[in-house]
């Protein structure tokens, strides 16, 4: 899983909280994978009544965890 990095501030939205399709694309991943990820208490999520959001630099921290070092 390759993380991209946050390049322009367009990239955001005004609160700077991604939503589940945003993180998606930001992860290289599907939105399912994405709900995945969350059921497992993988990546940390921010939840505003139905509405799921995600901050980026957390999510990224999160990941690290999972990261493989090359042999």
């Amino acid at each position: 899983m390759k993380i991209l990095e946050i390049d322009s501030p367009t990239t955001l939205t005004k609160s700077g909280l991604f939503n589940r399709k945003q993180i998606a694309d930001y992860l290289g991943v599907s939105e399912r994978t994405v709900s995945n990820l969350m059921s497992r208490r993988i990546i940390p999520v921010i939840k505003f009544g139905r509405n799921v959001r995600f901050d980026p630099v957390m999510v990224h921290k999160a990941m690290t965890k999972y990261q493989i070092e090359a042999i």
